[in-house]
């Protein structure tokens, strides 16, 4: 059979969508492909052919294997009674060998004749090679029994996997709260080559309290979410990571939980559904090896990417899947989160306010009070009973929001057990009277609305933002503050000094020094800022390459015009010879009649096709203008399940 011919064939007989997802589903590169012949060749190049195969499972290949083997075209029931004659493990039956047939055939590596299957010559060739490089052979594929069942859940030991994968839940959405919080707070600047900056990763590990090395995992784990994405090569919360933090915390899990299903590969996850009642560990890694022989490190890597977030998000503990994570795989994330929250501690929506500015929480709070603490305090410890410190700075900051001394006042009062202490009471009317001493504005609007007005010096050229205060010594502090330096301020008068940078950047980096800023509007008048900022995750148009190449192919047919036909045989022909392949020529005699030869050929010249006809034994010479078509031998004529194209 020659595989080129039948497969060109075939692949420009189909229709635009079913060639596009094959082509998709074999990752064909754009380049190189200019007809359907070199797409031909692309789809049963070594490396594509093996892509392909590595991505079934094993009774899959047994199934290609037997049809390989076989010699003939067999239909889905002959190569189930094959299997079942070889001792198959495990044994299959003929519904389920059609769908696997199936699903070989829309990857390009069998197709149909008649009722039966043929697999392509650079398939089989693949499957036998496979011996050389370490890989089961046709035979093994089909009796090489699987490694020992993985040990079953013990019941004594599942409730104390349930109480340590609850633990590691309530964790896991500690953790990922704080770093939507400490996103909204600033940004994390993504590489281009992919990770956090160095200096991006280890503010958000200290931020929640964790090592730089666990930082990619969270973020992972939360940008599968949806929670976090990417804009400007910045990290940022999305507006549903926003509406997330709001949640209580056995949606909030159910959320995280439902995202790492979603994302599993449908052959892991069936791998891991069947085994949701037993250990993991490395005899999952064993099976996974048999069940996908050809899927090599690729595979092994995804099952430890994909069980140790199982671990971190308590679906999982010690890799036993909890009874939450056995109903995750089982049922879904609403039924998981359900059996989970009834071992999560109560949350709980008062505090205790101390005299030395700490607020410490005696459970975890309600999402509503831990959202609106944040705005006031800055969190010092995270656990069961967090520990938030009330400052000069965050009350300025809270103040710059919105928050007034009232407000703030009377929310601590109602979620305070033992009242709003003194020192605390002070310091919110310190903040809230020291607020402004310092004032940014922006200094291009500042001047379009005085034009008439002499502004500044020769020393604000280039400047945007103008720092101003009745505070001289304040300003000389500023000036001289080393954590300021990014900013570039210039003093450019006794009250005034100036920085290129624009309003906004001025005052937050202000505001992170701790100083008693404001920002105002041309007018002079305050005006509070948000520094949140959310990702826009609107979905752009993903390109599909391969529906551009079938698209591309089609159009250069078209564009060959009336001698499309003539090209096409001349590209049939010029492999055939090529490839010493035989081939049935249909001949136009001068009677009318249809003649078809089988024919070996072997050289064109002055409009004539020469070949060896297999039946005559006889060398033929045929005029090309003749030739109404040419077939390719698709299979051995057995008499049973064979035949020619």
């Amino acid at each position: 059979m020659t595989s080129t011919l039948v497969l060109a064939e075939r692949l420009r007989a189909l229709d635009d969508v079913t060639l596009a997802t094959a082509v998709a589903a074999r990752g064909v590169p754009r380049y190189g492909v200019d007809d359907f012949f070199d797409l031909a060749d692309a789809l049963l190049d070594r490396d594509s052919v093996q892509r392909a195969l590595a991505t079934f499972d094993r009774p899959t290949l047994a199934v290609l294997a037997v049809l390989a083997t076989s010699g003939a075209p067999a239909s889905a029931q002959r190569v189930a009674d094959l299997l079942a004659a070889s001792g198959s493990i495990p044994s299959q039956e003929p519904d389920a060998v059609a769908a696997r047939l199936e699903a070989t055939a829309s990857l390009l590596l069998t197709f149909h004749h008649g009722d039966a299957y043929i697999v392509y010559d650079a398939v089989r060739q693949q499957l036998e090679s496979w011996p050389e490089t370490g890989l089961p052979s046709p035979e093994q594929l089909v009796c090489a029994p699987p490694p020992p069942a993985l040990a079953p859940v013990p019941d004594t030991e599942q409730r104390f996997s349930d109480r340590l994968a609850a633990e590691r839940a309530f964790l896991a959405v500690s953790t990922v709260t704080e770093l939507v919080s400490e996103l909204q707070r600033e940004g994390a600047r993504e590489l281009q080559k992919g990770g956090l900056a160095l200096p991006a990763a280890k503010r958000v590990a200290m931020a929640l309290t964790i090592d730089v090395t666990d930082v990619p995992t969270v973020v992972s784990i939360a940008a599968r979410a949806g929670l976090i994405a990417i804009e400007h090569a910045t990290w940022l919360p999305t507006d549903a990571g926003v509406e997330w933090q709001q949640e209580p915390t056995a949606n909030r899990w159910r959320v995280l939980a439902g995202a790492w299903r979603d994302a599993l590969p449908a052959d892991l996850r069936g791998v891991l559904a069947d085994r949701a009642h037993a250990v993991w560990g490395d005899r999952l890694h064993e099976f996974v090896g048999w069940a996908y022989p050809a899927a090599g490190a690729a595979m092994q890597a995804r099952v430890t990417a994909y069980t140790r977030d199982a671990e971190w998000l308590g679906i999982t503990a010690r890799q036993t899947p909890s009874t939450a994570g056995t109903l995750l795989l089982e049922s879904g994330p609403a039924e998981a989160a359900g059996t989970i929250a009834s071992l999560f501690p109560p949350e709980v929506d008062h505090v205790y306010l101390q005299h030395d500015l700490s607020i410490v929480s005696p459970g975890p709070l309600t999402p509503a009070v831990d959202a609106r603490l944040r705005t006031l305090a800055d969190v010092e410890s995270r656990a069961l009973a967090s520990t938030y410190r009330v400052s000069a700075a965050s009350l300025g900051r809270a103040i710059a929001a919105g928050e007034t001394a009232q407000t703030i006042h009377e929310f601590l009062a109602q979620i305070s057990l033992t009242g709003v202490p003194q020192p605390l009471d002070y310091l919110i009317s310190d903040a809230a009277e020291r607020y402004g001493r310092v004032r940014v504005g922006d200094l291009d609007a500042v001047r379009a609305a005085r034009a008439s007005d002499a502004l500044g010096d020769d020393r604000e050229t280039g400047a945007h933002t103008v720092v101003t205060s009745d505070d001289a010594e304040l300003l000389t502090t500023i000036v001289v503050d080393q954590a300021l330096r990014p900013i570039a301020l210039q003093r450019t008068g006794p009250t005034r000094l100036v920085s290129r940078f624009p309003r906004d950047v001025v005052f937050w980096a202000l505001s992170d020094a701790r100083y008693p800023v404001a920002a105002e509007d041309p007018d002079g008048t305050i005006v509070g800022l948000q520094r949140h900022r959310v990702a826009q995750t609107t979905p752009l148009p993903a390109p599909n390459p391969a529906a551009a190449l079938v698209e591309r192919l089609r159009a250069a047919e078209k564009a060959e015009g009336p001698d499309t036909g003539a090209q096409w045989l001349a590209r049939q022909l010029d492999i055939a010879i090529r490839s010493k392949a035989t081939v049935t020529v249909s001949v136009a005699m001068p009677d009318g009649q249809v003649v078809d030869y089988l024919l070996e050929p072997t050289g064109l010249g002055g409009g004539r096709l020469r070949g060896r006809d297999r039946k005559a034994d006889i060398e033929r010479t045929l005029p090309l203008s003749s030739i109404q078509g040419l077939n390719a031998v698709e299979a051995p004529d057995t008499g049973t399940e064979g035949g020619e194209a």
